[in-house]
Order: structure tokens, then sequence, then C-alpha cells
């Protein structure tokens, strides 16, 4: 029988209607889409008389558009997958697709902008660079989308309506818009969190640590006795890894100032770069205060994510505490683990803070309309049909009757996985799925049942909530000359920083070495590079 996807303007049958509309009441107006479902003939002024002006199918006589873009390992060909065979049957307009292997994109992306054979649009999650929306909208290889925006896109333009922050996050230096994005406002507000072996404090009666003092004096009892049983000194008191969801980013919140792997950090409206700030000086010589003492797993700055996460397993337990996106990601759904959330410690000066994880868009270059372009407002048209709340959730998750199901009680339900197949190959049968272009907002999240991972990583939000930054860096575009700029300081000062954090931690001699790194860090150009980046800032700010 053949399956087929909904939107949310186009539902079939009583019962998923009433349930559409108990989605739409409860989530409020963010998510009720902007078209009309019954197609209007009556174009706009200026645009093709082929074209309704709202509604489905978007054109009257088929037309074909040409899109080039990539596929992932496991993606099907477009041109089979359910998905757009239905948008096809729908909308009207037949898709050309000119689609390559994600690793050799970038190899076949440049040998497309310098031949000139440009496809009408590109189309997928991070199809282009930032520095290449900026660059080839400047040339006028893309065109400007905002003009189309107003007067073709009803869904997009909702989204932007609703959040004003994404119209400055698009909006490139010259004041146009080359490019639309993909967008998940569901992520969790935080991103790293830490874990302690609760049944080893319960072992020495103590409690779970509230500051950065309870905590070593926890590590420290975790080292001075036998935690495990086995008569071995093996014990790991705190191992993390460098790395955004497992590192020590977050932890530097309790003195103060918490830290992100780029160093580039907010105080207000002022860009600081964290790595010479007071606040980065007194955790970097807390944690050599923990490696000295043989707290801190030597090998944090060595191992892999699979060699640390199968140490944090071990059959016999070694590891006392750990940074972690979620116990899930190292244990696996279902499994029984001694290790319970850490929350924010509080440091010396009463500092308790937490990194705040961006969320919105998550590329700004998913979709470009090409200078060669027949019908730049039929295109606008159909990339706005992806954007329907329904239809964005079924491009990245798979097709209602396939892989969801709308539920009665207007919650949306992940149906099983076949023998066989794992979630993401079984999405990936029906859908673009992670090459897709889609905005899936917070009240579509909040009606979909959660799977025993995405239930954690929200009960450890609640925990982290209180004690999240205001204030983020956020994903602003760089002029051509401001990026090469940026690059050129930021590959040097990057690896100088991270070369001295590592050798501070475990070795000492910050107190001594300080001022002549600090001293060289403003020869390399750190100085001008914080301004390339208050500089790209303050224009983000000043879009209307």
């Amino acid at each position: 029988m053949k399956k087929t996807f909904r939107t949310a303007t186009g539902l079939t049958g009583a019962a998923v209607t009433a349930a559409l509309l108990t989605l739409t009441a409860c989530g409020g107006e963010a998510d009720k889409p902007a078209a009309d479902p019954s197609g209007s003939d009556k174009p706009a002024a200026g645009a093709p008389a082929n074209m309704n002006a709202s509604g489905l199918p978007i054109v009257k006589e088929k037309v074909t558009i040409n899109i080039a873009g990539f596929k992932g390992a496991v993606s099907k060909d477009f041109d089979t997958l359910p998905f757009f065979k239905e948008t096809e049957e729908k909308t009207n307009i037949h898709i050309k697709w000119d689609m390559h292997p994600g690793s050799s994109w970038k190899e076949k992306k440049n040998l497309l902008f310098a031949s000139g054979e440009l496809p009408e649009a590109l189309y997928g999650h991070y199809i282009l660079e930032t520095d290449e929306v900026v660059k080839y909208g400047s040339q006028g290889i893309f065109i400007p989308l905002e003009g189309l925006i107003d007067k073709y896109a009803p869904n997009f333009k909702k989204l932007l309506d609703d959040n004003p922050e994404y119209k400055k996050e698009l909006t490139a230096p010259d004041g146009h818009i080359y490019s639309l994005p993909t967008i998940d406002e569901g992520y969790p507000d935080s991103r790293d969190a830490m874990f302690i072996n609760k049944k080893w404090l319960d072992k020495l009666n103590m409690k779970i640590p509230e500051t950065t003092e309870e905590f070593y004096a926890a590590l420290k009892a975790f080292k001075d006795n036998d935690m495990n049983g086995n008569g071995k000194k093996d014990e790991i008191p705190f191992s993390f890894r460098v790395h955004a969801n497992t590192g020590l980013f977050s932890f530097f919140g309790a003195f103060g100032l918490p830290d992100r792997p780029d160093h580039i950090v907010m105080k207000g409206d002022k860009v600081v770069y964290s790595a010479v700030q007071p606040e980065y000086k007194e955790a970097v010589q807390y944690m050599n205060r923990l490696f000295k003492e043989g707290l801190a797993d030597p090998e944090s700055f060595t191992h892999d994510e699979k060699v640390y996460y199968a140490k944090i397993r071990g059959q016999e337990q070694t590891v006392g505490a750990f940074s972690a996106w979620s116990i899930n990601t190292v244990f696996g759904a279902s499994a029984g683990t001694d290790y319970v959330p850490l929350p924010p410690l509080k440091g010396p000066k009463g500092d308790r803070s937490w990194n705040r994880l961006p969320v919105g868009i998550l590329s700004k270059g998913s979709f470009a309309i090409t200078s060669k372009n027949k019908n730049p407002e039929i295109t606008m048209r159909w990339i706005d049909y992806m954007y329907d709340p329904m239809v964005s959730l079924q491009a990245v998750d798979g097709v209602l009757g396939t892989n969801i199901k709308l539920r009665d009680d207007g919650k949306i339900e992940y149906l099983p996985v076949p023998s066989g197949m794992n979630s993401n190959e079984f999405r990936h049968s029906t859908a673009p799925a992670s090459t897709s272009v889609f905005a899936k907002t917070r009240a579509i999240r909040d009606k979909t049942i959660q799977s025993e991972a995405s239930l954690e990583k929200s009960a450890l939000d609640q925990l982290y909530k209180p004690y999240l930054v205001k204030d983020i860096y956020p994903n602003v575009f760089f002029t051509a000359e401001e990026n090469d700029n940026r690059l050129r300081y930021f590959v040097d000062i990057d690896a100088y920083v991270n070369k001295m954090y590592a050798k501070w931690m475990m070795q000492g001699g910050l107190d001594a070495e300080w001022g002549e790194y600090t001293k060289k860090l403003n020869e390399m150009g750190l100085d001008k590079m914080v301004g390339i980046y208050q500089d790209a800032y303050n224009r983000y700010k000043s879009v209307k």
C-alpha cells in the first residue's frame, strides 16, 4: 500500500485532522502554517502566470528545477525517496537532482563555481560554508532572497518574524540574505554535563559535591581508598577528554567564566578572549592542583572517544567522575549505572555558571538560488514548502505512516525500526534526513514522544538551566577580508593557547610564564583578531 506524507495544510482523515488541530493549538501560533491549503490561481504582481499565489499545487503546469547537492553515506537517490515523490505530486514541481557523495562534494562544488556551469539552486544541510555565501553572493552568483521571502515564503517569513535573531544571523555584511538555513529549536540549551560515582560517595558517606573544594575532597577520597575493592591502586578520580561535549569548558564557570573551544566569549556586548582572562588563569591553576596530586587522568589530553568511553564503562569501575554529553552516550540505552549528574559547582568566589548551547540556526548555508535560475519565484515557493512544520519534520525524521505517526492526541510518535536497520538507515530510506533543509520548531519538538536518551538530556537541561550564561557569541557573517585575517591570526593563536593549556595543567608553571604568554599572544595579533569578532558582532546587532 502506498505510504503518503502529509503537510500541516493537507492532512487527510477526520481523526488525523483533529490531532493536528490539537498540535497547533497546544503548540501556539508559532507552528501554524501560513499558507492557504487551497491553491489560489491569482499570481502576485510580477509573479509567473503559471504559479499559484498560495496553497498547492504551486504551479498549474509542471515545472522542472535543476538542483545540485550531496548525499550522505546511507542516503538513497533523492529521485527514489517517498518524501520527494510526494513533494512533486503536491507541488507539481519536478526536481532534476545533480547529487554527489558527501566525500567529494567540496571538490565538485569548487568545479561548479569555477566553470560557471551552475545549477539553478543548491540544496542540503551545510551545503555551503558561510564564507562561500558571502563571497558568491557579493559576486552575483547567488541572488538576494529577502524580496522573494517577503512575497513568496510565508512559512519562512513567519520564522523570521517570530525570531528576529534569525534575520540578523542570515544577513550578509552587504545587507542581503543570500542563503536559507536549517533550523532546530529542539536542541538542549546545555551541551556538556558532569557525572560522579554515587556508589563511591555513599561508601565514603559523602554527599554530592556542590563546590570546587568539595569536589576536590571527593576526588582525593576516591584516590586514597580502594573504591572498587580489587586491592589495586587503579582508581582514576576524574577523567575528561578535550572536546566540546566531554571537556572542561563549562566546568570553568565555577571560576567566573565558562570557556568555549574557540575561547571567544561575551561579557555583555563586549567580545573577550577567555584564555587571557583572570578567571581562566584561576581555573587552569585549579586543574593543575588536580593533576599534581594524581586526581585527574593523565591521558585526558591524548585518549580518543572510544578509549575514553571504554575506560568509564570498564567492568571494574575505575573512574570516579567524568564529563560527557549524557550517561546514555557512554553506557547506551537502558544501562544501569552508579553515576549521577554533578550540578554546576560553586567556585572559590561564589561563581556558578554553565555554557549555553546555541540553538536555532544550525547551518546558514543550506539553500541558495543561483543567477542561472529561470524561475526564482517558483523556486522560493518550493523551498518555503519545506519550512511547513510537518513537512520539515518528515524531511529529517522520515514520512508519516512509515517512520512516524501522528496520534489522535496530537502527539508525534516514532514507529519501530525494521529488523536489519538502525534508526539512521530507516529515516534515510524514505527522506533526505541528515542532508535535508528543515526547520524543527520547539512546538513540534514538544509534541514528539521523546526517546530515553532525549528524556535524560532534558532532565540534565533542567539541572543546568538556572546557571546558563545569558550571552554567547552569535553565528555571525564575516566579510571576505575579515575572514581571511581572522583565520590568519586564529590558527597560530589557537595552537599556542592549546599547547600552554595542556602544559600548565599537567606540569604547572603558569604563574611564572603568564606575563610572557599574554605578551606573545598580543604580538601574534590577538587584539586584532578580537577586534574582527567585535566588528562582526556590532554589525550583527545593527541589523533591523
